[in-house]
């Protein structure tokens, strides 16, 4: 994922993000996206697709979350 895929959900106040990697882990994300949400202070979480939508529904319970979700890779 590139900074510009997290841009939107910074915009719309998300204080936690959730990113997948994907059903089989081939997603990545750079590192400068990474650095990105840090710099703007959020919370990051990165997982595969399953683990990563249970934390995402969690998270909706108490925090402003967002997350991109990818799940044919």
């Amino acid at each position: 994922m590139q900074p510009g895929d997290v841009q939107d959900l910074l915009d719309r106040g998300c204080t936690v993000v959730v990113l997948s990697r994907g059903m089989r882990l081939r997603l990545r994300t750079m590192p400068e996206t990474l650095k990105v949400l840090e710099d703007a202070g959020v919370e990051v979480h990165v997982e595969e697709t399953t683990r990563a939508v249970a934390l995402y529904n969690s998270l909706a319970e108490t925090e402003a979350v967002g997350g991109l979700f990818h799940s044919t890779c």
